[in-house]
């Protein structure tokens, strides 16, 4: 039950970094706001660690470079660019194919046995989110071949990611997102000055409130126990908050906005929570 709990925190920190980034974008620069957040969420995961037990990790660096690459860097680019050519329901759609990716990975390139419970879960998730999001309207221009690739692209990315996270060993999660975020900080700088005006920012109090909230919770907290989740439970089984952040919007729309929750939203729910109780009957096992 812990794992569901984690999942479902994790899910809720990542749902709800829209509502702050709006508050945002139209001042700050993305490179910029990656920057901000990555260097707040480094001091707070470096304050957090300065309270554990001192530890000496393993952990070759390029290793949390490749972490880094994969998971900030490379995907941002190719979304940012995307984006340009896909509708975002077309777009989050393409995003969310990151935990049938991450079985595809496991089972050709990494030769991991995947139960039939958790291929099945993977494909009957993907279906509820694609009944959840799809939009009711039409999608005018909803993208381009070009488009399309790119996004699957980001979405392999983040994919080869959270392989590269399993792959980390059994040291201080907080430790382990501390160095990627510093790591993220050094390489995410000189892009800011090449691309943006990071010095120049005119921002009022919200603004920086909402910047603060989503370097804390949205970069260092939630990339800790993003690392809990995968040392406990693996990659593939995390993967599914992809399948879980859709649920949480809508039902905060529900709840907080009253946005309506039709047949087709209840559906799509249902369909994910079933997929992910599946997908977890039997854990993946190495050859």
């Amino acid at each position: 039950m812990r794992k569901y709990i984690l999942l479902l925190l994790i899910s809720c920190i990542w749902g709800s970094q829209f509502f702050f980034v709006a508050l945002v974008t139209s001042e700050v620069g993305a490179v910029t706001l990656s920057l901000l957040k990555a260097i707040i969420g480094a001091l707070c995961l470096s304050f957090i660690s300065l309270f554990l037990k001192r530890e000496n990790s393993s952990t070759d660096i390029k290793l949390y470079v490749g972490i880094v690459f994969f998971e900030v860097v490379l995907p941002f680019i190719l979304i940012a660019q995307g984006q340009k050519y896909v509708s975002s329901s077309i777009a989050s759609m393409l995003i969310a194919t990151v935990p049938i990716i991450t079985l595809v990975l496991y089972v050709i390139f990494f030769k991991k046995n995947v139960s039939q419970f958790q291929f099945v879960g993977i494909l009957l998730g993907f279906l509820g989110l694609i009944i959840l999001s799809w939009p009711t309207q039409a999608m005018n221009g909803s993208g381009t071949l070009l488009g399309n690739v790119l996004l699957l692209l980001a979405a392999i990315s983040f994919a080869l990611s959270l392989i590269l996270m399993e792959k980390l060993d059994d040291g201080s999660p907080v430790v382990h997102m501390r160095n990627v975020l510093w790591i993220a900080t050094i390489i995410l700088l000189p892009l800011a000055f090449i691309f943006e005006r990071p010095l120049l920012l005119d921002i009022n109090g919200l603004q920086t409130a909402s910047i603060v909230i989503l370097g804390i919770f949205h970069a260092g907290i939630v990339y800790m126990l993003y690392n809990l989740l995968i040392q406990k439970e693996g990659a593939l089984f995390a993967s599914f908050s992809n399948y879980i952040v859709p649920v949480v919007g809508v039902l905060l729309g529900y709840f907080i906005l009253n946005e309506s929750l039709s047949l087709q939203h209840i559906t799509g729910i249902f369909i994910v929570l079933c997929a992910l109780l599946l997908s977890n009957k039997q854990t993946i096992k190495s050859d």
